[in-house]
């Protein structure tokens, strides 16, 4: 299997720094494609830009999704309340359009295995390269030899061993209910020995610097499609049920190459082990210049806006046809776009004050509204995309939304200096030779 890597995100429909859909720009349609998953509005704009018209189901029925459907003649089928609904789904829906299926439906593989099972196609990867990536024995292997590591990491059974650990649900996404036990939390400790029926792993908490990576799998060749910084747990965006839990990424990243070097050859090691074909994610820690390996998420990762915006939705294009143009794979990775997700905390908060604004400052735009103002708290309410022509400019744009703005002055104040503080602990970690 062949390495490429590199995709050109300054292209003339919908540049790198424009805030504005590439949707907007009016694409012609080719095909149909079905997307499922927790949230869909990302993947549905990045299929219309690359020319599909979607059906969509997901458990939000955001807004803006209604929106741009209602623009492409795209269809809307149904508010999920869980993946065991998605069956009955898909026999509303004609068995030659395929399935793109995105976030939360890694940890449901058998319902992947009965939405391929009559006929349909399912793009990405099979429901065994699923199983596979998402056991954590297989992840500590692989990494021998690669450069990368893996943290130690053991059964939940029992008493917590000494020093501080990540307590992690086996089935979970978005870093949902990940503890991390502190040395000397001790009734936090007794509680994790407990337990509470769910499937969980203890993994050694390690300091660094989270970065994901996407990659697509073809036939024959494995394409990096970028890096960039993962936000968790920023208070300044409401996340207060965990240090783990996801609020976004911020990129394009150009990893030194010697790191680049050792999550190729994993990412390489990860697709001839599992048989891991489409576009895929893969987290990690970077801590004192070496890479921890975190996890795999076997489908189109959130961040992929990141590297489809100017690119007529190349993870989708990439997921459902399995080709790249040439444009896709050259130039230099270009500007700097940021998605933070906002966390549904205290009626006062962020969400609710962002969710009255007409109008966001040039260069961002709200996207994942939803259709009801009514939250409950640890939810996720919307997302501020954010494009700039460089990461300094992305904290200038911040900063003078903080100054122009009296409402929302403390969140965006907060949210640039997490941001700089995100860039801060990634150039802190880097390789120093």
């Amino acid at each position: 299997m062949r390495f490429s890597v590199g995709c050109s995100t300054d292209r003339d429909i919908g540049s790198a720094v424009s805030s504005e859909p590439e949707w907007k720009w009016g694409i012609a349609v080719t095909g149909e494609v079905l997307l499922a998953g927790a949230s869909v509005r990302s993947l549905a704009e990045s299929a219309v830009a690359a020319g599909f018209r979607p059906w969509c189901c997901d458990f939000f029925g955001d807004r803006d999704l209604l929106q741009l459907l209602s623009q492409c003649g795209g269809r809307y089928l149904r508010t999920l309340n869980s993946f065991a609904e998605l069956p009955a789904v898909l026999e509303t829906v004609p068995q030659q359009i395929p399935l793109c299926w995105s976030g939360g439906l890694e940890n449901a593989a058998e319902i992947l295995e009965q939405s391929g099972s009559g006929g349909r196609r399912v793009c990405g990867a099979t429901a065994a390269a699923v199983r596979a990536v998402r056991t954590w024995q297989n992840l500590q292997s692989w990494v021998e030899g690669t450069g990368v590591r893996f943290p130690e990491t053991i059964s939940s059974t029992g008493k917590v061993p000494s020093g501080d650990w990540l307590l992690k649900p086996v089935r979970s996404a978005g870093g949902a209910g990940v503890r991390r036990l502190r040395e000397g939390d001790e009734w936090l400790r007794a509680a994790a020995d407990a337990g509470d029926g769910t499937e969980c792993l203890l993994q050694r908490y390690i300091t660094g610097a989270p970065i994901s990576m996407v990659f697509h799998a073809g036939a024959d060749q494995l394409l990096l499609l970028g890096c960039s910084l993962q936000f968790c747990g920023w208070r300044s965006l409401g996340a207060v049920s965990g240090d783990a839990l996801w609020c976004g990424n911020g990129g394009p990243l150009r990893l030194p190459e010697v790191l680049q070097r050792q999550a190729v050859r994993l990412a390489l090691r990860i697709v001839q082990a599992a048989g891991l074909s489409g576009v895929f994610g893969v987290d990690f820690l970077l801590s004192a210049g070496e890479l921890w390996l975190l996890e795999v998420n076997p489908r189109i990762p959130a961040s992929h806006w990141i590297y489809d915006a100017g690119q007529r939705g190349l993870s989708v294009r990439l997921q459902v046809t399995g080709e790249a143009d040439e444009a896709d794979r050259v130039g230099d990775l270009t500007g700097f776009r940021a998605q933070f997700v906002v966390w549904y905390g205290e009626p006062t908060g962020p969400a609710g004050e962002l969710l009255k604004s007409v109008d966001l400052p040039t260069g961002m735009r709200l996207a994942d509204e939803p259709v009801s103002a009514n939250f409950s708290a640890g939810v996720p309410a919307c997302s501020v995309l954010l494009s700039a022509e460089t990461f300094g400019a992305a904290i200038g744009q911040l900063d003078k939304a903080a100054g122009a703005e009296t409402r929302l002055q403390e969140f965006w104040q907060q949210t640039s200096a997490d941001l700089s503080l995100a860039m801060q602990t990634y150039q802190r970690h880097l390789p120093t030779d």
